[in-house]
């Protein structure tokens, strides 16, 4: 028996060898495969809303059971423009919170299933720098950073020194083949909390967080939170301080916090070339408020392109427009967003 089982294992040694050879001469036979060439054009698409309100009909609407929520049907109706981006960010204007109580306006906190569902539907970074990131005080913070954390948003604008956790001077995100700088700023603040850092419009913070992100990306984009509530046209501040920003290497400058679109700037050089842009408020992405002109935002779609690895970098900038619809079926009132190019 035990020479049997020998024999088997010597055919089988041989058979793999030979089968080894036969395979060796085959590979021989065929052409070489050429070297990977790294593709010499990069494109992408960067995706910037505005004001994530989370006032408690729209809790109320998500709610799914007697403690689960599902944000996701509000935001179906931009899932393909989402989709098509290469990187989504947001102005998240709540805290979120594990468990209730859960209240709105004015001292925000939602169910933490927000941020997953957020996630979910593409958003991939938001700014905490609001007025309403403190609501809660510092455990509304630390909430609020460990449920992005789980749903694996960036995020940027705020920070806890006593764990470490937070990003207070920006966010440096790579996007395919670039290299893309967040700055997140309030002038606005509802209250001061120990031992929370807010990134504040701040000439002196903001020239050293530019200035430390500059030489580094190619593309810096600065996420103020500034202005009047309601206001349709920008602040003597909000054009000072634009102005300033660009003059400082910032590309891009999108404002938020009146919860009404505000007008917006492209510039072009004398070639015709987009070179940066300011956005004084992209107005609401979502809300339940009421106010004229709340139930509509700006999407900026922000490209980057270069046709070679080394060669110049070429910008391109547009805006959508996103309606909130808002509408009721028995008790239960539903959101929806629909996109205007």
């Amino acid at each position: 028996m035990r020479r049997v089982v020998g024999y088997i294992f010597y055919v089988l040694i041989i058979s793999a060898f030979v089968v080894a050879m036969v395979a060796e001469l085959w590979v021989g036979t065929r052409p070489a495969c050429e070297p990977h060439t790294p593709v010499a054009q990069d494109s992408v698409e960067i995706v910037i809303v505005g004001d994530i309100m989370a006032h408690l009909p729209q809790v109320e609407s998500a709610r799914v059971g007697e403690e689960a929520y599902d944000f996701t049907p509000h935001f179906e109706g931009v899932r393909p423009l989402f989709g098509a981006a290469d990187y989504v960010v947001a102005n998240l204007e709540t805290t979120l919170s594990p468990r209730p109580p859960y209240s709105g306006y004015p001292t925000f906190a939602t169910p933490e299933e927000l941020a997953r569902d957020l996630a979910a539907v593409g958003v991939d970074a938001v700014t905490l720098a609001n007025n309403h990131i403190t609501d809660k005080g510092a455990e509304g913070v630390l909430h609020t950073l460990a449920a992005l954390d789980n749903a694996g948003m960036d995020y940027m604008g705020v920070g806890v020194p006593t764990v470490r956790a937070g990003r207070v001077d920006g966010l440096i995100s790579r996007v395919g083949g670039f290299r893309v700088a967040f700055v997140a700023a309030t002038d606005i603040l509802n209250r001061t909390v120990a031992g929370i850092d807010v990134a504040r419009v701040d000439t002196l913070t903001l020239a050293r967080n530019i200035a430390s992100v500059r030489e580094r990306t190619d593309l810096v984009v600065a996420l103020v939170h500034w202005g009047e509530e309601y206001h349709r046209v920008p602040s003597h501040r909000q054009k000072t301080m634009a102005k300033w920003m660009r003059s400082r290497g910032v590309d891009v400058v999108v404002g938020s916090h009146p919860h009404v679109i505000q007008p917006f700037e492209i510039e072009h050089n004398k070639d015709g070339k987009t070179v940066g842009a300011v956005f004084y408020s992209l107005g609401n992405f979502i809300s339940n408020q009421n106010d004229r002109n709340t139930d509509v935002g700006l999407a900026v779609r922000i490209g980057l392109h270069r046709k070679s690895a080394v060669g110049p970098i070429d910008l391109t900038i547009e805006a959508d427009t996103i309606h909130r619809v808002r509408y009721t079926e028995g008790s239960k009132t539903h959101y929806e967003l629909k996109i205007e190019n």
